[in-house]
């Protein structure tokens, strides 16, 4: 019933807006976001995750910092599925209006998603801070040890935010107004109690669905919950056109 019910407001509504969690993520190669790749990183380097991606530990080691960011980041940032495709089926055919997210991997955005808003930024976003020119992250794999700017010499700055540093207002200005004159929010691998679900409490539309791998007790605030695969769900939701 779940999953008829998802389809059925999916594919009525021109007005939908997606809240995308770091599952799906996960679930593509991107282990940052998975327990096991904590341990991992404290055990080879001495140090949590979001120690070494802080902006005390970028500015004090820069070197060691983007050895880690490509090592364990770039060369780490898995590959879009059947999550980012339906989606961007959903944009191509004037109903999804925007994503947005606290992934920084660009899932989204490599699957030919134009409408995407990155909360902590993205790794195609290393930025000058001189001159404001823009490095995608092949970029910052092929010159090390450190990445410098190729018009003006200045140290890139990392694309993804750093914990010490603030978030861009702008842009979460933005991810509100969207959410705001949204009809339908698809929140997709976060359940509703997590940072990026809550920002449902914006939401001022017509229904809410959420699709996870896992159940929570803030489910019921949703409309319509689908809980196993989320790739798997949405694509019976939102079938690709025979």
């Amino acid at each position: 019933m779940s999953e008829r019910y998802l389809k059925e407001i999916l594919q009525k509504s021109f007005n939908i807006v997606c809240l995308l969690g770091r599952a799906p993520a996960a679930e593509q190669g991107c282990d940052f976001y998975t327990d096991d790749f904590s341990f991992h990183v404290e055990e080879k380097y001495g140090r949590t995750p979001g120690e070494i991606c802080s902006s005390t530990f970028y500015n004090n080691r820069p070197q060691e910092f983007y050895s880690f960011y490509r090592d364990n980041i770039l060369r780490r940032r898995g590959e879009p599925d059947e999550v980012n495709f339906t989606l961007k089926r959903m944009e191509d055919d004037g109903r999804l209006k925007g994503i947005i997210t606290r992934g920084f991997f660009d899932l989204s955005h490599r699957a030919g998603c134009r409408d995407v808003i990155h909360l902590y930024g993205n790794i195609d976003s290393n930025t000058c801070p001189h001159c404001g020119k823009v490095f995608g992250a092949d970029y910052i794999l092929t010159h090390t040890p450190l990445p410098y700017c190729d018009r003006c010499g200045m140290l890139i700055h990392p694309g993804i935010a750093l914990s010490g540093e603030m978030l861009d207002s702008q842009v979460m200005t933005k991810a509100i107004e969207r959410i705001t004159s949204a009809e339908v929010l698809l929140v997709l691998g976060c359940s509703l109690q997590s940072t990026l679900g809550s920002m449902a409490h914006y939401f001022n539309g017509e229904k809410i669905c959420l699709v996870n791998r896992v159940s929570d007790y803030s489910d019921q605030a949703a409309d319509c919950v689908c809980i196993g695969d989320i790739g798997k769900i949405l694509r019976t939701a939102y079938p690709p056109r025979e």
